[in-house]
């Protein structure tokens, strides 16, 4: 059985867009012929040994960290890498938290510090998730900031709510289909878009929950924070729609093996090619160095994308983790 679901009480700002498609009780992606691999072929890649992936446990590669003051100072707006798809992000005096993880995944351990202790986390409006997969939504990191921050309020896809429900969570949570704005009554906009991506957080759960894209923005300033994605169409489709966009947040590993990961996540040549195509003003990009979770070399996705950024190196913004970067 096919469906369209979107959040009724939500605008929805693309014309004639009926709403997300969910098939089954499971959503879909709007590009067919990308569906995330089978079971069987992650279980073989994750059962076979792999040279790589020994010499990524060995290597001793973090990316740079730079502890600074006033991180949560609301007046000033900035953009914070945090380590992998983790952003800090402050717009007409709001902090944001994107997709906030603190400690390891799983039994997947974190390699970069964090440039504060999770105790001084205060003054958080927003909390942004990006999906549900369990590098992008922590149990954890969730906990800790909405009991320092008990009136942020919590913005995610369909079918995300109930999760977080469960873990105690008594934070305002408002969900969102493709295409929507969320409501934030003060100057800033906040948009959930589409990626091309899935979402599971056990065998039986799978497309349950949606998964999605961000744009922020003010006057002032237009982020975009891609969350998980392959590459697609909807790039462009955003970048029509958004014609404005001075920051777009942008994966760059966990690409390899390509069989397993082209579905889900871009390399880097489809990550530059993907900013292009939303037409942003400057690049900055993440989700690499903070966890293993694929066999690339760990400091390939960097290299490469900084080589191709060789001729336009001022488009690319190669943060440190913890670099307090201001917004102009």
């Amino acid at each position: 059985m096919k469906e369209y679901i979107c959040n009724s009480k939500l605008k929805t700002i693309l014309d004639g867009y009926n709403g997300v498609q969910k098939v089954n009780g499971k959503f879909i992606n709007d590009e067919v012929g990308k569906s995330r691999p089978k079971l069987k072929d992650i279980l073989k890649w994750q059962l076979s040994s792999n040279v790589e992936r020994k010499h990524n446990k060995q290597s001793t590669y973090v990316p740079e960290l730079i502890i600074e003051e006033n991180y949560f100072d609301n007046t000033i707006d900035k953009i914070v890498w945090l380590g992998h798809a983790s952003f800090l992000l402050t717009i007409g005096g709001r902090n944001i938290l994107i997709d906030p993880i603190f400690k390891n995944v799983s039994i997947i351990k974190r390699r970069t510090k964090l440039p504060f202790m999770i105790n001084e986390i205060n003054k958080i409006d927003y909390i942004l998730i990006s999906h549900a997969h369990m590098d992008h939504l922590d149990k954890f990191s969730v906990k800790v900031v909405v009991e320092q921050n008990p009136y942020a309020k919590i913005f995610c896809g369909l079918g995300t709510a109930d999760l977080i429900k469960k873990w105690g969570i008594k934070n305002e949570i408002i969900e969102a289909g493709w295409w929507q704005q969320f409501p934030t009554n003060d100057d800033i906009e906040i948009f959930f878009l589409p990626s091309q991506h899935w979402s599971n957080r056990n065998l039986k759960d799978r497309n349950i929950r949606l998964w999605g894209s961000f744009i922020i923005q003010n006057k002032d300033s237009s982020v975009y924070f891609m969350g998980d994605s392959a590459y697609g169409g909807h790039f462009a489709k955003i970048g029509k729609l958004f014609p404005r966009i001075d920051y777009a947040i942008m994966g760059v590993g966990a690409y390899l093996p390509r069989n397993i990961m082209q579905s889900s996540h871009l390399n880097p040549e489809e990550s530059y090619q993907a900013y292009k195509d939303l037409g942003a003003d400057k690049m900055i990009p993440m989700h690499y160095g903070t966890f293993i979770l694929s066999d690339e070399p760990i400091t390939e996705p960097i290299k490469f994308t900084r080589e191709l950024f060789v001729e336009e190196k001022d488009r690319l913004l190669d943060l440190a983790v913890g670099k307090l970067f201001e917004l102009k």
